[in-house]
């Protein structure tokens, strides 16, 4: 997996990226059906997963629409 610069990433670096993705996508697709400590915590989650996406130059948008 590359970045936004072209630079590959490490194995570990790349699972976290794929983590904060389908992270990204439980919480989109299935958000709704969550009881409302899980959603938070896993909210929270995310935003912690977010600020490794974006400092790997992975550019990983906005999560506002999922409230983080």
């Amino acid at each position: 997996m590359k970045n936004a610069m072209g630079v590959e990433l490490t194995p570990a670096e790349s699972e976290l990226v794929a983590c904060y993705e389908r992270l990204a996508t439980t919480l989109r697709e299935h958000g709704d059906e969550l009881p409302p400590f899980a959603r938070s915590n896993a909210t929270k989650a995310l935003a912690a997963l977010w600020q490794v996406a974006n400092e790997l130059d992975m550019e990983p948008g906005q999560i506002y629409d999922l409230g983080a």
